[in-house]
C-alpha cells in the first residue's frame, strides 16, 4: 500500500468557513476571486492581492491591509451595507432640530467589531459589479475615511432609499450618484433664477392661506420642491427628456400646476372657488373634487 504524498497546504474554502458573515453570494464571489488569484496574482487588483496573501499566511510584512481578515471585510462590508439601507434614519431632515431620533443601531461600527484603534487602519473594500466607491480597483481607506463618506452620502441633509430596487442597473446608478456625489455649483445669474422661483412658491402659499384658510393643502416648510423640480425639468429636457407626467399627493398640488406647469394662476383660482372652467386653449382638466384637478401643458 503506497501512501500518498502530502499535497501542499491549501487554504480552506471561503463557503466552508463557519462564519455568519460569509453567506449567500458574497463567499461565492470571494471564492472566485481567490481561485483566480491563485491561478495568477496579477489578475486580481494588488489590494486583494496583499488581502489573500494575508489570509493564506503568504503574507511578508505588506504595508495597509496586510493586517485585514475575511472576518473583517465582511463585517466592514455589513456595516457600508447598513448605511445604504437605514442611513436615512440619521439623516438631518429637520431644519429646526427639534428631531431627536436616536440613530440606529446598526449604524455603530462597535457593532462590527471596530474600535477606536481602527479608524486609522487601513481597509480594503472592493465588491464585484458594484457601483459607488465600493466598486472594485478604489483605493485603501482608513475606516474613518470611509466612515466620513458613508456619513457625507447617506445622512445629510437628504435621505436616500433605493436598496429595495431589485434591478441591479437601476441601483448601481443611483449608488454612484449618491456615493460620488459633486454638489453642483451655481453661477449667480442661476442663483437668482433659482431665488426667483423660490419666492414664486413662497408667495403663493401666503395668498392661499389669506384667501382660503380652511380649504387648502399648503407646502409650507418645503417650499424649495418648486424650483427642485423646475431644475429637474429644465435639465431633464437638456439631456432630451420630451414628456414629464407629475403625479402627487393634495399637499402642495396647486402650487406645482402654477409654478411648474404652468397652468395660469387665474383659472386655479376661479376652480378652486368653484367657478366655470376657463375655455382656454393649450390647457385641460378635469376631476371630482378641487384637489384632483390638473392640466396639460405644452411648453
Amino acid at each position: 500500500m503506497q501512501t500518498a504524498a502530502a499535497s501542499a497546504p491549501r487554504s480552506v474554502p471561503l463557503s466552508r468557513l463557519t462564519d455568519n458573515f460569509l453567506d449567500g453570494t458574497s463567499s461565492v464571489y470571494l471564492e472566485e476571486l481567490q481561485r483566480a488569484w491563485e491561478a495568477d496574482p496579477k489578475s486580481v487588483d494588488e489590494s486583494w492581492d496583499n488581502f489573500f496573501q494575508n489570509f493564506t499566511g503568504k503574507a511578508a510584512s505588506s504595508p495597509g491591509v496586510s493586517g485585514q481578515t475575511i472576518q473583517e471585510s465582511m463585517r466592514l462590508l455589513l456595516l457600508v451595507r447598513a448605511y445604504q439601507v437605514n442611513g436615512h434614519m440619521k439623516a438631518k431632515l429637520d431644519p429646526l432640530g427639534l428631531d431627536e431620533r436616536v440613530p440606529p443601531e446598526d449604524l455603530n461600527p462597535a457593532l462590527y467589531g471596530f474600535t477606536e484603534a481602527d479608524l486609522d487602519r487601513e481597509f480594503f473594500i472592493g465588491v464585484w459589479r458594484m457601483s459607488g466607491f465600493l466598486s472594485e480597483n478604489r483605493p485603501v481607506q482608513t475606516l474613518r475615511a470611509i466612515l466620513k463618506r458613508l456619513e457625507q452620502a447617506y445622512c445629510g441633509t437628504i435621505g436616500y432609499e433605493y436598496m429595495h430596487i431589485s434591478d441591479r442597473e437601476k441601483c448601481n446608478w443611483l449608488r454612484e450618484k449618491i456615493e460620488q456625489h459633486v454638489p453642483s455649483k451655481y453661477s449667480k445669474e442661476r442663483q437668482i433664477t433659482i431665488l426667483d422661483r423660490l419666492i414664486w412658491g413662497t408667495k403663493f402659499e401666503n395668498f392661499l392661506a389669506q384667501k382660503w384658510t380652511a380649504k387648502r393643502f399648503g407646502l409650507e416648510g418645503c417650499e424649495t420642491l418648486i424650483p427642485g423640480m423646475k431644475e429637474q425639468i429644465d435639465r431633464a429636457a437638456d439631456l432630451g427628456v420630451e414628456s414629464v407626467v407629475i403625479g402627487m399627493p393634495h399637499r402642495g398640488r396647486l402650487n406645482v400646476l402654477g409654478n411648474v406647469v404652468r397652468k395660469p394662476l387665474r383659472q386655479i383660482f376661479s376652480e378652486f372657488a368653484g367657478g366655470t372652467k376657463p375655455a382656454e386653449s393649450g390647457y385641460s382638466g378635469s376631476g371630482d373634487v378641487k384637489y384632483h384637478l390638473g392640466t396639460s401643458y405644452d411648453r
